[in-house]
C-alpha cells in the first residue's frame, strides 16, 4: 500500500487439487491476467493492513487452509465489525463510496468489475442523479459568493435605513 491505495495483485480462493480435495490457493485477480493488479483507495488509518495480509509459501500458495479467512476474521473483529464477511465489507465499501458521490465508473474499476454495467446493476440506485449532483456542485461553488452578496445587500439596507433616519432628523 502506498499513497492511500492498497494494490491488489492476487486473491485467495479454493481450487481442487489432484486428489479432488479443495485447498486454499492464491490466484490472479478475477478478470485479470497474472501480473496485473488494481489499486483500491483506502483511508490512512488502515495503513497497517499491508502488514496483516496472509503470508504466502514459496509456491505463492497459502501455507494452510483457512489462513486468509482467519486473518480477515481477526481484522474484522479488531475493527469492531464482527458478523461481517470480507464480501460484506466489499459491498459496504461500494455502497459508502457511491452514496457519498464517488463516480460509478471509478468504483467499478476499483471494485474490479469487468464492466460498468455490472456495477450499475448492483449499485446504480445509490448514485446521485445528474440534477442533484449539478445542484451540489453549483451550491458549493457559488454559495460563498452568494453569502457575500447577501451580506452586502443587508449592509446596503442598513445604510439606507440609517440615511433615512438621519434625514428625518
Amino acid at each position: 500500500m502506498s499513497s492511500g491505495a492498497l494494490r491488489a495483485r492476487r486473491q485467495a480462493g479454493r481450487v481442487k487439487n489432484a486428489s479432488g480435495k479443495y485447498v486454499a490457493s492464491c490466484a490472479p485477480l478475477k478478470h485479470r491476467q497474472e501480473g496485473e493488479w488494481r489499486d483500491i483507495p483506502v483511508p490512512d488509518f488502515l495503513e497497517h493492513l499491508k502488514y496483516r495480509l496472509p503470508i504466502l509459501n514459496e509456491r505463492s500458495g497459502i501455507p494452510h487452509r483457512g489462513l486468509a479467512r482467519k486473518s480477515s476474521d481477526r481484522a474484522i473483529e479488531r475493527l469492531g465489525l464482527a458478523g461481517y464477511t470480507p464480501h460484506d465489507l466489499r459491498h459496504q465499501w461500494a455502497t459508502v463510496t457511491l452514496s457519498n458521490g464517488a463516480a460509478l465508473h471509478e468504483v467499478s474499476r476499483w471494485i474490479g468489475h469487468r464492466t460498468i454495467n455490472t456495477t450499475a446493476a448492483s449499485y446504480g440506485h445509490l448514485t446521485l442523479d445528474g440534477r442533484e449532483r449539478c445542484r451540489q456542485i453549483l451550491e458549493s461553488t457559488y454559495r460563498p459568493r452568494a453569502d457575500l452578496v447577501a451580506a452586502t445587500e443587508e449592509e446596503c439596507r442598513a445604510d439606507l435605513v440609517l440615511t433615512l433616519a438621519v434625514r428625518a432628523l
